[in-house]
């Protein structure tokens, strides 16, 4: 016969190393690393989140929507929303369709909503010289990629900065360059 021992789930954005005082208490601790969902995922959640919804979507405003977010789970259901609630303020003869105007008009309002989740990025997740960085990256638009070289020029001295960046999947590696992963996070930044 074995004993059932009880579980507990902890989720957070610090990765296990930044918890080593706790080690004493973690040590049995497994950890699963929770990423994007799937497309279709992320597309059912903006589709379908419940049964009978009665709110249906252009197919350029769902693919903006996952362009936004990348399919990060809590920043696709923080748009979504977003949009309800911009639906929910509109003429019912309009009210029924989100547009991709709609998806546009949600972003400030998702940005405001969710300051925390941004604001534990900023504060809590990155030290002043990733700040630095990622305002910089954030300043040269949407979809922009910035040369390795640039960033080492203006961040001499920032390689494990980068890393980390990287390992919290805030920045991608693309060619020679980086650029922001999630489209609403960088918004945050500019």
């Amino acid at each position: 016969m074995t004993s059932q021992l009880p579980k507990i789930l902890l989720a957070g954005s610090h990765t296990i190393e930044e918890y080593q005082r706790w080690a004493s208490y973690l040590i049995n601790v497994q950890v699963v690393h929770i990423s994007y969902l799937k497309e279709a995922e992320a597309r059912q959640l903006i589709e379908h989140p419940v049964k009978d919804f009665t709110l249906r979507y252009e197919p350029n405003a769902v693919e903006r929507v996952l362009q936004l977010t990348r399919c990060h789970p809590f920043l696709v259901q923080l748009l979504c929303a977003e949009i309800i609630v911009l639906k929910n303020e509109q003429d019912p003869s309009i009210r029924r369709l989100a547009t991709l105007a709609d998806v546009e008009a949600a972003i400030p309002e998702a940005l405001g909503s969710g300051s925390l989740f941004f604001a534990d990025i900023q504060n809590n997740q990155v030290d002043a010289t990733g700040q630095a960085i990622l305002r910089f990256i954030a300043a040269q638009g949407e979809g922009a990629i910035v040369s390795r070289q640039t960033l080492l020029q203006q961040f001499p001295h920032a390689d494990i900065t980068f890393s980390l960046l990287l390992q919290r999947e805030l920045i991608e590696e693309v060619d020679d360059g980086y650029g922001f992963q999630v489209e609403l996070i960088r918004r945050w930044f500019v």
